[in-house]
């Protein structure tokens, strides 16, 4: 049985020492590793609704500095009341946080208890206890890396080095680390001071607020299978220590006698004799409770515990600093007593934000300041829950499953979110900003699950909520109507899964496929259903099945309220071959297959090796051969975090492990085979997507861009050739374009290189969705996840980079220092051979229909995969400006060239070196395709024609400019050079002075009236003024330009070719001889004047 084991962050991109077989060279490895990382997931939010937050807490010594623990999105800190954020723990290998500490003697030092300190069906584990001695910086995992959940750390206000930490332990089996542990040396020792026994835990602890000596802790002992939780024993309850936290006694007296649950502790500094408690038990004892002596007896004051999902959920309560008979329970709606748990009340009317309230921070100094964590983020009150506010960027959301539309240009995302609905947002814009908060729209409130979207009709949305509770949206109308199947009378109950299965038929986009524990078939999109199986799961009854080692009594603390049914289908598919092969998996280990459409069904020959009853995560059928089906199945859920991963050629009958060399300490969710190449595999695991390029004998980690997160969900977008990933606590993530995989897969990597096929582009003009990109008028607040780079990408290879005679020698230099040998001084020549290299160049030239070159783009010259983007431009006219401004106001932007029209296309990649230029591989071809969005007849290439005829004019206008500046410079400085020449004629200043005023002359036709302009008295329009009017009302449209348009370029054509020549003339005809003349009469050197004054 596998256990979870540590991940590290950047040694989780690649433990290729596993994930590569020994015959792959230590060269081939790194030039492996070095492609995927170019690959970079691109993160596309929602930030709009948050995810769960587990705990919150803010410096003492500076109030805008808060640190909020995701429950399964890693540890967020601001720096300025939550304006912004910065992930600080992405590099570290648990996403799922239970609690943070901020050390009282030394904010800077921060504390995190890794794993969840909730008992969901959906929660993940962690990997023990972290401290950081730099404000989140940097990290050090200090140990109790079994404990899975962390509930509280305590640290000791007077010694910073003195550390308790409460640890609820594994969740799913015995063992592990749990109880409480104390450190005296800041973590590099720990002694296990409260030790229960194997299945109980401890989730929460106080300190007396008055002597940190006496401290409370809250035992816990539960247990969570996939058949229900059992949520509570005779050994949890309330201990004591006085001896910081050395020795611990249990305090009973007043308390209930029977089996208790989930226990939340409080005190107040404003009597700290108070203790409070929220205990989960029987009816007759659960409740509130206080005690007024420091614990050592108890009275009940109220039969209120926290419900919703259970108390396991919630059940943690915030006593006021200030008002000792004022306490917050955490719960669906906060609960609030203001009379020491003799009465409780909703705080607030539950429309003021979001429910499901898990985290609270009273501010010490204002009590009606408060912060809440909820499944929908942050929240912040200044009148103690009246009217709050919500943090709108925080992309933390959860995904259980995400669908994927075919809109062009751009598809969109369906994502079935916890506790936040059904989500459907753009996988990218038009816009120069991205995917914003405002694009995401909410077709289903509740739980969010399975989703599809009709491939023919993307208006057309099934989504569901908790418990197969199955709608179809139009969101023409944004109308739903449930479609959940029914059963006949006589028929037993329908099981359905908390997140039931649902397919659109591959062979009929009308056709569904949805499942209780039998599978329903819908011909006409859900209208009306038929049964096309019996059950195919066990039919066990959940009662009947042990949790700690035995089948408990049905009067015991089962918490099966907000979860699944048990012995339910889990996962459908069909066979895109074969019409009607179908394949099922349960959540109880059972895989059917049925090769006439459900009128007859097989159960397939167990996976080898797989615990009995483990969740069948995903059945999939090959897109490649009929009567070949991929397996993923999930032990976790008894204790068991192994991957199997397995196929079968046929339909179930016999089966092979394709988990190659995936890692120990992962489970794998759902999986998706390449529509192009059928070896090549893709995962969705515990910690990332993984890919196999050889059908599962090896995987690989794709890291780039994404950090260590459960990946719960992933499709391949068939058209686009993206990969689409859900998680569960950091929203959706887009691998744009992972053709190169196919091409990787291909051996790609042992050619020479050269461009990769490239992806067909949409041809648009992102547009401003604000004053100007970037949207400064909405303040830093504002969120918005990243568009991919707009035009066409390229993704190339380069196998070897030339090294400049630098780079060799220093190497040559290195292994002599390795070698301790003496390192020979290189010479003077060498040394300016060195100086003089300005290294190689990677040129990508992009080529029209016709051949003729449109435009360079440069790309990195290192070995190793590069992506760089054309912005389906050609090159700007602007004269080269190799300065960098110190501020640039919102609405600069870089220069950019006219719109090259839609067409075909060719890419080249070009190697520039000291050895001359190469080509490398061969010229890809691509299509640039209209976004249909145009006025209908629009010319595109006239268009296209008009921009680049205008760049051609300003490249010259701009010249024209350039140069009026340049002679003006050199006059000033001939000016100069003349006092210091007696040799001169004095005459020469009159000429100077006159041929100023002829450049006056010129200037003011190019480039207007100064004079004028400084007085803000209007001017003609000038050549610059006429080019630069159309460059900036027309170069962002793709319309037709206007009959003014055209006429300005046709005025500023002619008038610009008479200025032009009357410049040239000026220049050779006046300036020139006057700058020999001077430099005869022995004038010093100046500015543009040649060697020799000739």
């Amino acid at each position: 049985m596998c256990k979870p084991t540590p991940r590290w962050g950047p040694l989780l991109l690649f433990a290729f020492a596993l994930l590569l077989p020994a015959s792959i060279s230590a060269q081939q490895t790194e030039a492996l590793k070095g492609a995927l990382s170019a690959l970079q997931f691109r993160e596309v939010g929602p930030a709009v609704a948050g995810g769960r937050i587990a705990d919150i807490k803010v410096d003492p010594s500076n109030s805008s500095v808060w640190y909020v623990a995701v429950g399964s999105g890693g540890l967020w800190k601001t720096t300025n009341a939550g304006t912004t954020w910065t992930p600080v723990f992405d590099d570290q290998p648990s996403y799922s946080i239970g609690t943070v500490a901020i050390d009282p003697t030394n904010t800077e030092v921060i504390w995190v208890g890794t794993g969840e300190n909730v008992s969901g069906r959906h929660v993940g584990w962690g990997s023990g206890v972290y401290r950081s001695r730099d404000g989140g910086a940097t990290w050090q995992n200090v140990g109790l890396e079994s404990s899975e959940h962390i509930g509280k750390i305590l640290i000791r206000p007077d010694d910073g080095s003195s550390v308790l930490v409460a640890a609820e332990g594994p969740l799913w089996a015995s063992g592990g680390e749990r109880g409480v542990y104390k450190t005296s040396d800041g973590g590099a020792t720990w002694r296990h001071v409260l030790d229960i026994d194997e299945n109980t835990g401890v989730t929460d602890l106080e300190f007396d607020p008055s002597d940190p000596d006496v401290v409370y802790a809250a035992a816990y002992q539960r247990r969570r299978h996939v058949w229900g939780l059992m949520s509570g024993g005779e050994r949890s309850g309330i201990y004591k220590s006085t001896d910081r936290g050395n020795t611990w006694r249990e305090v009973t007296t007043g308390l209930p006698k029977g089996d208790m649950g989930k226990i939340g502790l409080a005190v107040t500094a404003a009597d700290p004799d108070l203790v409070y408690a929220t205990i989960e038990a029987d009816s007759d004892e659960r409740g509130f409770y206080r005690s007024m002596d420091k614990a050592e007896s108890w009275q009940r004051r109220n039969s209120y515990i926290s419900g919703g999902t259970g108390p396991h959920y919630y059940q943690e309560i915030e006593a006021s600093p200030t008002e000792p008979d004022l306490v917050i329970q955490m719960d669906v709606f906060y609960q609030i007593t203001r009379d020491g748990g003799g009465s409780f009340d909703n705080l607030g009317t539950g429309r003021e934000k979001h429910s499901d309230n898990h985290a609270l921070w009273i501010d010490p100094d204002n009590t009606q300041h408060m912060l809440s964590g909820t499944d929908a983020g942050l929240y912040e009150t200044f009148d103690r829950g009246t009217t709050w506010r919500h943090f709108p960027n925080l992309p933390i959301s959860q995904f259980y499953k995400v669908a994927i539309s075919n809109t062009e240009p751009f598809y969109e995302l369906l994502g079935g979110a916890q506790d936040l609905g059904t989500l459907w947002g753009p996988a990218r814009t038009m816009n120069t900003e991205g995917v914003r908060n405002s694009d995401w729209h909410f077709p289903m409130g509740a739980d969010g699950y399975g989703v599809q979207i009709d491939p023919t009709d993307a208006n057309i949305l099934y989504l569901m909520t908790q418990q197969g509770n199955l709608y179809r949206t139009d969101r023409r109308s944004q109308e739903s109507i449930r479609i959940q199947p029914q059963p006949a009378p006589g028929d037993p109950p329908e099981r359905w899964n908390w997140d039931s299965p649902i397919m659109i038929s591959p062979h009929d986009s009308d056709r569904l496929y949805f499942a209780s524990q039998r599978l329903w078939r819908s011909p006409d999109r859900g209208d009306s259903w038929t049964a096309v199986s019996g059950d195919l799961t066990t039919n066990t009854n959940r009662y009947e099945l042990p949790y700690m080692g035995r089948v408990w009594e049905l009067d015991a603390m089962h918490d099966n309220g907000a979860m699944s049914q048990y012995a339910t289908l889990t996962t459908i598919s069909e066979s895109p071959i074969t019409e009607g092969l179908l394949y099922t998996g349960s959540d109880d280990g059972l895989i059917h297959s049925s090769t006439d459409g459900g009128h007859s069904w097989t159960r397939a020959t167990p996976l080898p090796g797989v615990p009995e009853r483990s969740f069948i995560n995903k059945v999939e059928a090959d897109l490649h051969s009929s009567g070949t089906v991929f397996a993923l199945a999930d032990a976790h859920k008894l204790g068991d975090y192994s991957p199997y991963v397995f196929e079968s050629t046929d339909n179930g009958e016999s089966w092979t492990s394709i988990r190659g060399d995936l890692p120990d300490g992962t489970i794998v969710w759902a999986m998706q085979q390449d529509h192009v190449s059928p070896d090549l595999l893709f995962l969705a695991a515990e910690y990332g997507i993984y890919f196999s390029p050889n059908r599962g004998e090896n995987w690989h980690m794709l890291t780039g861009g994404a950090p260590p997160i459960a990946f719960r969900d992933l499709k391949l977008h068939r058209r686009d050739d993206d990969l689409v990933g859900a998680t569960f606590g950091r929203g959706f993530y887009i691998l744009d374009d992972y053709s190169p995989l196919r091409e990787i897969a291909s051996g790609a990597l042992e050619g020479e290189g050269g461009v990769m096929p490239v992806r067909d582009a949409w041809w648009y003009v992102p547009y401003a969705t604000n004053q100007a990109q970037g949207r400064p008028t909405l303040g830093s607040t504002a969120y918005a996840a990243p568009n991919p780079d707009f035009g066409a990408t390229f993704t190339y290879y380069l196998a070897d980079a030339p090294q400049n005679a630098s780079d060799q020698r220093e190497a040559n230099e290195s292994e002599l220092r390795e070698e301790g040998r003496d390192a020979p001084f290189p010479g003077y020549e060498v040394l300016r051979t060195e100086a003089a290299e300005s290294g190689a160049r990677v040129l990508l030239q992009v080529s029209d229909a016709a051949g003729d070159p449109v435009r360079w783009v440069e790309g990195p010259a290192r070995e190793g995969l590069h992506r760089v983007t054309w912005d389906l431009r050609r090159p700007a006219p602007n004269p080269i400006n190799l300065s960098t401004p110190g501020f640039r106001p919102p609405w600069a932007t870089d220069p950019v060239g006219p719109l090259a029209p839609p067409g075909t296309y060719s890419v080249q990649m070009v190697l520039v070196s000291a050895d001359g230029v190469e080509q490398i591989g061969g010229a890809q071809s691509f299509e640039v395709k209209p976004v249909p969005s145009a006025p209908p007849g629009t010319d595109f290439v006239a268009v296209a024609d008009f921009q680049y005829q205008t760049s051609e004019l300003s490249r010259r206008v701009s010249g024209a400019g350039g140069e009026i500046g340049r002679v003006r410079n050199r006059l000033r400085y001939m000016r100069a050079a003349l006092v210091r020449t007696p040799r001169a004629d004095p005459a020469m200043f009159a000429r100077m002075d006159e041929l100023g005023r002829s450049l006056d002359g010129l200037s003011l036709r190019l480039q207007g009236d100064p004079i004028r302009g400084s007085l803000n008295e209007s001017s003609v329009p000038t050549i610059s003024n006429r080019v630069g009017s159309v460059i900036g009302g027309h170069w962002s449209t793709r319309q037709s330009p206007t009959a003014t348009q055209r006429m300005n370029v046709e005025i500023a054509q002619r008038d610009f070719a008479v200025l032009e020549r009357e410049l040239g003339a000026l220049v050779d005809d006046r300036l020139m001889p006057l700058e020999e003349a001077l430099a005869d009469a022995g004038a010093p050197w100046t500015p543009g004047g040649r060697v020799g004054g000739r």
